[in-house]
């Protein structure tokens, strides 16, 4: 993963300003990692390609993860806080790509592979988002039997389904990363999720918010161009600005 200065940051957020979020989440990885061709990045299972936008925000905003969220059970707003490094530690890394798994439940013979961001992205473009558990399903079977009878994912009775998606989510634990929440005010206590592409995306804009905030004011004030302000170091922008308020 190499170093982003300010430059590759703005021009990584002004590139993804029109994207889905999928499509934001493998353009961010693609810009970190240029080795890697965004075919390579799109076929990771979901916890392989989150382990790396992980390391991203570390890379660049550092390890703290901190947000609120609305206590299910009084409405009040809750601080959550966790460490990247330490999920990115504690959680295994997803099956090989592209393993065949397979289990027996109920007379069902089932063999599947884990969801990636090409199935996140197809899921944004079909028409049939009504059933979009199944639609994600059917891009993962490899094959399912019963009977001796081949049976499509639009066929399968729930529980089933519900099996499969624990079995996925066992071999890619860190594809549903969860925080553990209390609330103060009432003290229920819950599993809150964690979507690391957004909140890298949020900490991405903000920082392309304040950047673009600096570009405008020490170019307003001493005509440099661009390139020339997002060269200077952190240190020396912000004496400038403390100088232009002073």
């Amino acid at each position: 993963m190499i170093t982003l200065t300010p430059a590759a940051l703005l021009a990584a957020w002004d590139r993804c300003l029109p994207l889905s979020p999928v499509r934001r989440a493998v353009t961010l990885l693609e810009v970190a990692e240029p080795s890697l061709p965004a075919e390579t990045i799109t076929a990771l299972p979901i916890g392989n390609r989150d382990r790396e936008l992980l390391r991203l925000q570390v890379s660049v905003f550092g390890p703290e993860i901190t947000g609120l969220v609305s206590c299910p059970a009084c409405g009040e707003m809750v601080e959550i806080a966790a460490d990247a490094n330490t999920i990115i530690a504690s959680v295994p890394d997803a099956v090989p790509n592209g393993e065949e798994l397979a289990f027996d439940r109920n007379g069902y013979h089932i063999s599947f592979r884990l969801p990636t961001s090409e199935d996140l992205i197809a899921l944004g473009g079909s028409p049939a988002q009504a059933e979009p558990e199944r639609f994600l399903l059917a891009r993962c079977l490899r094959w399912v039997e019963h009977g001796g009878s081949p049976v499509a994912a639009s066929e399968l009775p729930e529980e089933i389904v519900e099996l499969i998606g624990s079995s996925m989510s066992n071999y890619d634990p860190l594809a549903d990363i969860e925080l553990a929440c209390l609330c103060p005010g009432c003290g229920h206590s819950w599993a809150a999720p964690l979507d690391i592409a957004a909140f890298l995306w949020a900490e991405l804009s903000d920082y392309a918010t304040r950047l673009l905030q600096d570009v405008h004011a020490l170019a307003s004030a001493y005509g440099w161009r661009e390139g020339d302000i997002l060269a200077l170091t952190p240190t020396r922008r912000r004496a400038y600005l403390e100088l232009i308020a002073g």
